[in-house]
């Protein structure tokens, strides 16, 4: 298949995810919110899934895949779990994990276009990735950006590691570095709409009704 979907999973330990979050409201409440947005994520991906890409679950840790796999098929169904491929993550900072991901994927045979998304970002559904895929047919990268100046999305066509070097992780500052290295390769990008992610107390307010 010509498309490929990368999701980017943790496990849902207390502790382990939301950390920004779980400093205001406690690592098990902020574990219940990672939790709740990883299957909202998940369940918009497959709902009105034309099955135009396949789904790749980058993972962490190493050692959570058979718990992973077993949330995601009660989660969906064993017969949509099935079309999933398992892989861990790979790298010691965001960066060289999303890299690593890229270019694994892009190497499988027929595929011509990656896209990479997390679990933070209520408002990624079927209808989003799907306008993203036709961006990449006509440019290089695709890209949505954050309200709080990361990015919920990359797409790419062709595998450009300087996209993840040398970016601030983690800060408001993600996107346009990002953005300026695409320019400084002369790659032609669209740009998504703008969305919102979870990742403080403030963030919360704007999706409460979704996670309750």
């Amino acid at each position: 298949m010509e498309n490929a979907l990368i999701v980017f999973l943790k496990y849902p330990a207390p502790g382990q995810v939301k950390t920004r979050l779980a400093k205001d409201i406690g690592d098990e409440k902020a574990c219940a919110i990672y939790k709740s947005l990883a299957e909202g994520v998940i369940k918009n991906v497959f709902s009105n899934n034309s099955r135009t890409y396949k789904v790749h679950i980058f993972f962490t840790p190493a050692d959570k895949k058979s718990e992973i796999k077993s949330w995601l098929q009660m989660l969906l169904g064993s017969n949509q779990d099935t079309g999933m491929h398992y892989l861990t993550q790979e790298g010691n900072t965001l960066g060289e994990r999303m890299s690593h991901a890229f270019k694994q994927t892009l190497q499988v045979k027929d595929c011509k276009r990656c896209i990479i998304i997390g679990t933070d970002c209520p408002g990624i559904d079927a209808a989003l990735l799907e306008k993203a895929f036709e961006s990449l047919k006509k440019r290089d990268v695709v890209i949505g950006q954050c309200m709080d100046g990361g990015y919920y999305l990359l797409g790419m066509s062709v595998f450009v590691p300087d996209l993840f070097e040398d970016i601030a992780w983690s800060t408001n500052m993600v996107f346009n570095q990002t953005v300026e290295k695409i320019r400084k390769n002369n790659l032609s990008f669209d740009n998504l709409s703008t969305l919102a992610d979870i990742d403080t107390q403030e963030d919360l307010y704007l999706y409460e009704s979704v996670l309750i």
